[in-house]
């Protein structure tokens, strides 16, 4: 055996040995092709012949075969250039690509050496995907040795201390083998949400790979780009930002600015950006990722449905509903047709689109968009998956907004179990959880309990988001609601002015979530009874709705309903009657008779007509509230004790005692 041989035969032992899935290139003529082949007859591996099987590539094929060995360590694709002869052949190797990769197996595709020159220059999809590449020369005559291939896994159970020590007096090629190693085992620690762990093995390869390949090599780039996607995974989106800064600097350098890796790494600075609140730069980064992805992949590419789809995300973060549908519906005309309507992220754009109709105030299709996604992720991911705990969480929103509490409590407290267990109490998923519960709470009147969940999500927040997120400010915000509630004003005005503050910064002044707190500021002006300076914030958010939202929202019903509210208090009551008909029209429309907002408007319209002295009136809206908030909210919650002294009051004032 040639020296070289015996080098590429170690190294080709440590991948299977040590590897978990990944692409490989074997260049080697015909015959050794065989000869290698030979030295792993026995060993857990599979091999498929085109020779033999005189067939084109297709991925169906192959999908069939690895079906067909399902425990094999590793598929060797064998006289592969044959397989891919004409134009039609490459083209569908470079489409079936991240299909391929879906399956995380080690493949192996055996090729000549012109075959891999062709595939070079024609194959570029593909070929982008390869890890490592093996060279094997003719062997003289004689007998070969044993392989090295044991068939044993990457073993982690006696500890990362003593499984990641880097013997640096190895070959360089397996030295790198392990560094692929120690990338597909960081991987798998990923699936299993122990991050830190993952970085750890993670550094190892960097340190292999600048050791060996130097700081400035394109698989540096990708050890980067990995351990920036741990941080990002975490949470600790400046550090992971550093990490993609770094592993795009390397890869423009050595690959250009037209190339997958370049391109992908623009999407990872991009989710940052979005993650840290910075829409405007988020779009910035996606687009320069789209313009590759829709030129050099097409408009019909998996990956150019994911920027699509990231693109949606940052539209409907903004309050631009519209544009957010239509970015969504591009993804998913996309992903339905490519990768099937039964695939993960298929069902993400199900969900997405879901949220979108929730925040429209149609509540109807974001249930059934929520119930397709929901139905994909649990067969493909499991109930146990943070995919999964994303859907209960965000449908228990839905049920939140129609009044239906106990059941968006249940769906609300099977995501935070899932996001506890998985991702551990200081994540932002998990102060999402502890965000909305609290929210919850308080919206049943539970306000200690409401103030505890929310003060959590507030610190982890700060912590991971920083002071000036928007995802800080809604916590500002809700945390503002419980004490303008028991009546401590002025630290709810100052909570408000933080939250509108980053509002106003990173949303922009025409925002749902700016004039909610616009809003939520009129109010505790109107409690204090300052009417002129509530009347203005009032005002200012109604501009914000109908534009933003339109008139028919339930959201713009809420202003108006408030608007109102101020004119009775101010005994104005024909105008306080014409904004509180107006809000009826859009909650009996949108959210039903039975929902809490609309109930609200019936006990504030019983008030007008009880202070006008049209008692008959009043007090059937009065007994409608209470016998509402009697069977939703139970006899101790402060607004069904407020509408039974407020029955009892007008049945006084008719003289019904």
């Amino acid at each position: 055996m040639s020296h070289k041989n015996a080098d590429e035969y170690q190294t080709l032992g440590e991948i299977l040995n040590r590897s978990g899935y990944g692409f490989y290139f074997l260049i080697a003529s015909a015959s050794a092709q065989q000869e290698v082949a030979a030295r792993y007859e026995g060993a857990n591996v599979a091999f498929y012949d085109y020779k033999k099987e005189q067939k084109a590539y297709t991925f169906a094929a192959l999908d069939v075969f690895i079906d067909a060995n399902p425990a094999a360590k590793a598929y060797f694709l064998l006289n592969f250039q044959l397989a891919v002869q004409s134009e039609g052949d490459i083209a569908k190797l470079n489409f079936s690509r991240d299909m391929l990769s879906r399956r995380e197996k080690n493949i192996i595709f055996c090729l000549t050496p012109r075959a891999d020159d062709a595939l070079a220059r024609s194959a570029f999809d593909f070929y982008s995907f390869i890890k490592l590449k093996l060279y094997f020369e003719d062997e003289p005559s004689g007998a070969a040795p044993e392989p090295s291939y044991s068939g044993a896994g990457f073993d982690l159970s006696r500890g990362l201390e003593s499984e990641l020590q880097i013997d640096f007096t190895r070959s360089p090629r397996e030295l790198l083998a392990q560094a692929i190693a120690l990338t597909n085992q960081a991987g798998r620690l990923s699936k299993e949400y122990r991050y830190s762990d993952a970085r750890a093995v993670l550094e190892k390869a960097l340190e292999i790979r600048e050791t060996i390949l130097g700081n400035e090599h394109p698989d540096t780039a990708s050890a980067y780009n990995s351990i920036g996607d741990t941080y990002a995974d975490s949470g600790y989106y400046p550090k992971a930002l550093s990490r993609y800064e770094k592993a795009l600097d390397i890869f423009t350098k050595t690959l250009g600015f037209e190339h997958p890796d370049t391109a992908a790494t623009y999407s990872n600075i991009a989710y940052v950006y979005y993650r840290q609140g910075d829409y405007v730069t988020a779009l910035t980064w996606y687009d320069k990722a789209l313009s590759f992805y829709e030129r050099v992949m097409g408009a019909f590419h998996p990956d150019t449905a994911a920027v699509y789809h990231n693109i949606a995300r940052v539209y409907y973060r903004q309050g631009d509903y519209p544009a957010a549908l239509a970015w969504y519906q591009k993804s998913l005309d996309i992903r339905e047709k490519v990768l099937g309507k039964d695939h993960p992220d298929t069902a993400a754009t199900y969900h997405n689109i879901a949220r979108v109709y929730d925040s429209l105030g149609d509540y109807p299709q974001a249930l059934a968009w929520f119930h397709k996604a929901l139905l994909i992720r649990e067969k493909t991911l499991g109930v146990s998956h943070p995919d999964t705990a994303s859907v209960y969480h965000d449908a228990a929103l839905v049920y939140e907004h129609q009044g239906d509490y106990p059941q968006a409590l249940a769906g609300l407290k099977k995501a935070l179990n899932i996001r506890e267990n998985l991702l551990g109490a200081e994540h932002p998923e998990t102060a999402a959880s502890y965000n909305r519960i609290g929210l919850l709470y308080y919206r049943q009147g539970n306000y200690p309990m409401a103030l505890e969940l929310l003060e959590k999500a507030l610190s982890i927040r700060e912590n991971l988001l920083g002071a000036e997120h928007p995802f800080t400010a809604h916590t500002y915000d809700n945390i503002a609601q419980i004490y303008g509630r028991t009546g401590d004003y002025p630290q709810a005005l100052t909570l408000y002015q933080k939250a509108l503050a980053i509002y106003e910064k990173t949303l922009g002044a025409f925002h749902p979530d700016t004039a909610a707190t616009c809003n939520n500021i009129a109010l505790i002006y109107s409690r204090q009874e300052d009417y002129p300076q509530a009347l203005a914030w009032y005002q200012k958010a109604l501009a914000i709705r109908e534009k933003t939202l339109g008139a028919e929202h339930p959201a713009t019903a809420d202003t108006y309903l408030n608007i109102a509210n101020v004119y009775n208090c101010q005994e104005k009551y024909p105008l306080a009657l014409t904004w509180y008909q107006k809000a009826l029209v859009i909650c009996e429309k949108t959210l039903g008779a039975e929902h809490l907002k609309t109930v609200a408007i019936y006990n504030n319209l019983a008030a007008v007509y009880d202070h006008q002295g049209d008692y008959p009136k009043a007090l059937e809206l009065y007994d409608k509230s209470y016998s509402i908030y009697l069977r939703a909210l139970g006899n101790t919650h402060p607004h069904t004790i407020e509408t039974k002294t407020s029955l009892e009051t007008a049945y006084r004032n008719a003289g019904r005692d």
